[in-house]
């Protein structure tokens, strides 16, 4: 046989394992993919019973990396969640956290909801996210000693951000009259009462108003 017909054949054998090979990844990622969309309901559900589980809307990888997630872009939809889960945890009303599992908690939504106000694609999504910012700064005033002029800044310009992404962010726009009240010394009175956060649906309902953990 001719060294052209070896090469030939090489080529054509090679040629055949790679395409069955890019056929079971695919196949593996589309049932990651099929997967990982009921998780997110599934995982919504769980929330509402139990939203100290540390697995929620997580599922198992045939294909590492995150590939499912970057495929479905829904990382900022599953980050959202997770802050909302953070923040809920977190007690936002306890105005004394002596408890470092509640500060990483805090932290830990900090960080994911700054990362959605800054760089997510949905505008409704960033303004929610800059509204519970907002909140969080909002928790820690009470206790803020050393830069209270400050921190009324961050938390005015995150709630600004939150009503110039979406105007009809009402929660928002509470929580600004709030702050600008705060900082000259009044405090609007509101009873407390409201629905825990949903963090599949619009964010934390009734602004000044939620469990504990659910925001403002």
């Amino acid at each position: 046989m001719m060294r052209a017909d070896l090469v030939k054949r090489a080529a054509l054998v090679a040629g055949g394992l790679l395409c069955m090979a890019l056929a079971v990844v695919l196949g593996l990622l589309a049932i990651d993919i099929a997967r990982y969309r009921d998780a997110l309901p599934a995982g919504d559900v769980r929330y509402r019973v139990s939203p100290s589980d540390d697995d929620l809307w997580n599922t198992s990888e045939l294909i590492p990396f995150g590939a499912k997630a970057k495929l479905l872009d829904v990382q900022d939809d599953v980050d959202f969640r997770r802050a909302v889960r953070a923040m809920r945890l977190a007690r936002l009303k306890d105005e004394t956290v002596s408890d470092p599992e509640l500060a990483l908690l805090r932290t830990e939504a900090q960080a994911l909801l700054e990362a959605i106000a800054s760089g997510d694609n949905d505008h409704a999504r960033r303004s929610r996210a800059a509204n519970l910012l907002g909140a969080l700064g909002l928790a820690r005033l009470p206790s803020e000693t050393q830069d209270r002029a400050g921190l009324v800044q961050s938390i005015a310009s995150n709630l600004r951000l939150a009503i110039e992404l979406d105007p009809s962010n009402d929660d928002a726009k509470y929580n600004l009259e709030l702050t600008l009240q705060r900082s000259s010394g009044i405090e609007l009175t509101e009873g407390a009462g409201g629905v825990n956060p949903a963090p599949g649906g619009s964010g934390v309902k009734g602004a000044g108003a939620g469990d504990p953990g659910s925001g403002y």
